[in-house]
C-alpha cells in the first residue's frame, strides 16, 4: 500500500522529518555491519603460531686459507672450498611467559644430515612476536628480525635488545627493501627447484654490521614471504687478504678465511 504523506501528523514538513529519519536510521544500521579494515602492516611476512614448521636445504661452504709462499702474488696457494650440505627444520612447538613477563615462543630447530633421514634436535630459540617487531633470541644474543609497519627502505637496530659490544642503540643496522616485490629462489646451481613467491620483502645488515671493502666482505640477507615466513637465508665472510710477512697482499679467489651459508625453504606448515 502506498504511504499517505497527508494522514502523518504536521504535514509535508513531518514527513520529510519522517523520511530523514527512517534514511538515517537505515545508514547507521548498515554502519553497524560494516568493519572497515586498519592497514596491512605487515605482520603476515612471519606467522608466529604454535605448531607452525620450515624445513630449509642448507649449504654450507668453506675455503681454504691461501699460503704466501713468497714475495710475490703469483706464489700464493690458492684457496680451495669445501661445500657441505644438510636440512635444518625449525618448529615452533609452545609458548610461555619470558623474564619480562611478555608472551613468547619456543623455536626448536632440528638437523638432519645426510644420508641419514633422521631429525636430531640441535637448538632451541627464543621468538618475541607482537605488533611491533618480532625479536629472534639465539645463544642469549636477542636480534630484532622484522619490524612494523613495513616500509621500504626503513632502517632500524637490530641489536636494540643486546648490548653488542660492535653496536649502540642508535645505529641503524638493518634495513628493509623490494617490500612488496615477487621473489623465486632455487634454480641455478642450487639443484633445488625453482620457488616462485609472490609477496616478498628483503631485510640486508647495514651500517656496523656489515662490511664491503679491500679487506672484507661481511653480510646477512633474509627474505620473508608473505603468509610463509622466511624463505632465504644467506650470510658470508670473505677476508679478501692473506699475510706475507708483515704485508698484506690481495689476490682475487684467495681468503685469509671465507665461509658463507644459504638456506632455502623447501616445505614449510603455517596455521
Amino acid at each position: 500500500m502506498p504511504l499517505n504523506l497527508s494522514n502523518l501528523p504536521g504535514g509535508v514538513a513531518a514527513a520529510r522529518f519522517f523520511i530523514a529519519g527512517v534514511v538515517l536510521a537505515g545508514g547507521l544500521a548498515s554502519c553497524k555491519n560494516e568493519i572497515e579494515a586498519g592497514p596491512d602492516t605487515g605482520t603476515g611476512y612471519y606467522p608466529v603460531a604454535v605448531g607452525n614448521s620450515w624445513t630449509y636445504a642448507v649449504t654450507d661452504t668453506t675455503w681454504s686459507q691461501a699460503i704466501a709462499n713468497g714475495p710475490l702474488v703469483s706464489q700464493v696457494t690458492p684457496s680451495v672450498a669445501t661445500v657441505s650440505s644438510y636440512k635444518f627444520r625449525e618448529t615452533i612447538t609452545e609458548t610461555f611467559t619470558d623474564a619480562a613477563g611478555r608472551k613468547a615462543y619456543r623455536l626448536v630447530r632440528a638437523k638432519m644430515v645426510p644420508p641419514s633421514t633422521a631429525w636430531v634436535n640441535d637448538s632451541v630459540f627464543v621468538l618475541t612476536a607482537n605488533d611491533q617487531f618480532v625479536a629472534l633470541n639465539r645463544n642469549n644474543v636477542r636480534t630484532v628480525e622484522l619490524v612494523f609497519p613495513v616500509r621500504n627502505e626503513a632502517s632500524w637496530n637490530l641489536n636494540a635488545f643486546n648490548n653488542s659490544a660492535a653496536d649502540t642503540v642508535t645505529n641503524l643496522t638493518r634495513q628493509y627493501s623490494r617490500v612488496g616485490q615477487p621473489y623465486a629462489t632455487g634454480g641455478g646451481a642450487s639443484g633445488l627447484p625453482v620457488k616462485n613467491y609472490e609477496t616478498t620483502l628483503t631485510t640486508n645488515n647495514t651500517g656496523t654490521a656489515a662490511e664491503s671493502s679491500l679487506l672484507k666482505s661481511i653480510g646477512y640477507q633474509q627474505v620473508f614471504a608473505k603468509g610463509v615466513g622466511p624463505v632465504l637465508r644467506r650470510r658470508f665472510f670473505f677476508a679478501y687478504f692473506y699475510l706475507n710477512g708483515s704485508t698484506i697482499t690481495y689476490v682475487p679467489g684467495s681468503y685469509f678465511a671465507a665461509t658463507t651459508r644459504r638456506e632455502t625453504l623447501i616445505d614449510y606448515v603455517v596455521k
